[in-house]
């Protein structure tokens, strides 16, 4: 292998040789996939209601200096 093999293509591909032995493969890979999916989606969620609730705190902190 040459030094510029990228270990997480060889996981993929020995990922893929266990599962095309295995008769739920399949199954199993679309459970994963939804899981990744769910996961990405959640964190988007998050991310955008983190970057929200940072604006309502510089509103408040706007509120705030004035009241001072």
């Amino acid at each position: 292998m040459g030094s510029g093999t990228n270990p997480y293509i060889l996981f993929l591909i020995l990922i893929l040789l266990i599962m095309g032995f295995d008769q739920d493969g399949g199954k199993k890979l679309e459970v994963m996939r939804n899981v990744m999916d769910r996961m990405a989606s959640a964190m988007n969620n998050f991310k955008t209601g983190m970057s929200s609730l940072a604006v309502d705190f510089e509103e408040i902190h706007l509120l705030m200096k004035d009241i001072r």
